[in-house]
């Protein structure tokens, strides 16, 4: 199940023929047996539908609160709805009535919406996440946690849009916890994957974009050394996150964009100043299974 997981966090970006041909040649040269390879790439393993739509059912006894962590704020509440209405009416739907106030009715209403995201103490039930505590906050549209220091395995990513650079920077940390490091050890999958970038705040432009695994806590501060140059053990300081959840799959760049300025709207109306050059993007579940969550993520030192 490790690797199952394992390849379709990145197989639900990039599914298609030439990434399952690119998939299997990396697997290869990872050194998995073709049967694992065989397990990683099939869609339909035993049981798997079953236990993704037992999964999606249980989004139906969470609200929106309690699904995204956060009470949302009236005024993005407001935005979505007159969003809606208005691509109704372009569909010709105007007296009709949608289904995105049963959903989103005051974050009160429950249901089982794909796009509601998966809940955090659920996902850090099933996966070792790394720790953290909740922060108090008295504003809406975010929540915010207190990372702790902690060392993550990492890798540079030369092209942040390329999706052949994300596959190639993810097989890179797989192959770390798989065995390619000074002790042979095959380390459990944590979540999330953490993406983070760093912009040139004149032009915008992305200037440097990496990669990074959470260690397990066993191994935390004796994390074996990587055998692949490329990868590398980075100490991070503890830190605040303040973060957005989505639900759904495969969000597309404009919904990233609109979730990234939200978040800086709603910490701007809390008095929250953060830099917002250094920015995340995390991957909390297994895309294209049940239930899913990520996050947009701005940080802040700890006061």
């Amino acid at each position: 199940m490790r690797l199952l997981v394992a390849a379709l966090v990145v197989a639900a970006v990039f599914a298609d023929q030439d990434f399952l041909e690119r998939a299997r040649a990396q697997m290869e040269e990872q050194g998995l047996s073709e049967n694992e390879i065989e397990m990683m790439l099939t869609e339909e393993s035993e049981g798997e539908l079953e236990r993704a739509l037992e999964d999606l059912k249980k989004g139906s006894t969470y609200s929106w609160e309690e699904a995204k962590g956060y009470e949302d704020c009236e005024v993005f509440r407001k935005e979505m709805r007159d969003e809606w209405a208005a691509k109704k009416k372009k569909m010709g739907m105007g007296g009709k009535k949608g289904s995105y106030g049963k959903w989103d009715k005051k974050s009160k209403k429950k249901g089982a919406c794909p796009g509601k995201p998966k809940p955090m103490d659920e996902i850090c039930a099933e996966s070792e996440c790394p720790a953290f505590d909740l922060l108090n906050t008295t504003g809406c549209g975010y929540i915010a946690r207190s990372i702790k220091a902690a060392q993550w395995v990492g890798t540079d990513m030369a092209d942040a849009e390329s999706s052949k650079e994300y596959m190639s920077a993810f097989w890179r940390l797989f192959g770390y916890i798989n065995g390619g490091n000074s002790d042979g050890t095959k380390i459990p999958m944590t979540v999330p994957v953490l993406n983070v970038f760093t912009m040139d705040p004149t032009t915008y432009a992305i200037t440097s974009a990496r990669m990074f695994f959470y260690i397990p806590a066993d191994l935390q501060g004796s994390a074996p050394t990587p055998n692949d140059d490329s990868v590398y053990i980075e100490n991070m300081n503890e830190q605040i996150a303040y973060s957005r959840a989505l639900g759904g799959n495969n969000p597309s760049k404009e919904r990233w964009t609109k979730y990234f300025t939200n978040l800086y709207r709603a910490l701007e109306m809390d008095g929250i100043t953060v830099d917002t050059t250094t920015f995340a993007t995390a991957g909390f579940t297994r895309p294209y299974f049940g239930r899913q969550r990520q996050e947009a993520m701005y940080f802040a030192p700890l006061q």
